[in-house]
């Protein structure tokens, strides 16, 4: 047996052990180094119009570019939204209520970023630009 193949066994006995091979259509790191094949469960993506804009009010919108672009998922029944192929670089837009912070959550449902809620003033919060290749969970309550 070849060098490469006994790393190859190795390295699949220790994604086994550690249980890191999991369901390919939901893992997030899973696919190349862009957004292209990103889904929302239980959400339609849209054409986003490319300026934030198009979130509308009471809504977290993640967007599959930086700057708003790409396909818009509009996310406004509280709840853990699970996240596809997210593996590079999009854009969010949390267009809530006052106050409502949207969380990203890891495989564990650790939080690991967020974005505070609307302001009474109406100032809206988001990102232009946010890695989503660590973010399996979007929490918009």
């Amino acid at each position: 047996m070849g060098f490469r193949k006994s790393a190859a066994l190795v390295m699949a006995s220790v994604a086994l052990a550690t249980g890191a091979l999991a369901d390919p259509a939901w893992s997030a790191p899973a696919g190349g180094s862009d957004n292209a094949q990103a889904t929302v469960e239980g959400v339609d993506g849209v054409p986003a119009r490319g300026d934030g804009g198009d979130c509308a009010y009471g809504r977290l919108c993640l967007y599959t570019q930086p700057n708003f672009k790409g396909t818009r998922f509009d996310l406004y029944v509280c709840g853990d939204y699970r996240l596809a192929q997210w593996n590079g670089y999009g854009s969010a837009w949390n267009n809530q209520t006052v106050g409502t912070v949207a969380a990203f959550k890891n495989s564990t449902f650790t939080v690991i970023g967020s974005i505070p809620g609307r302001e009474v003033n109406g100032t809206i919060h988001g990102y232009s630009s946010y890695n989503f290749s660590p973010v399996w969970y979007a929490y918009n309550c």
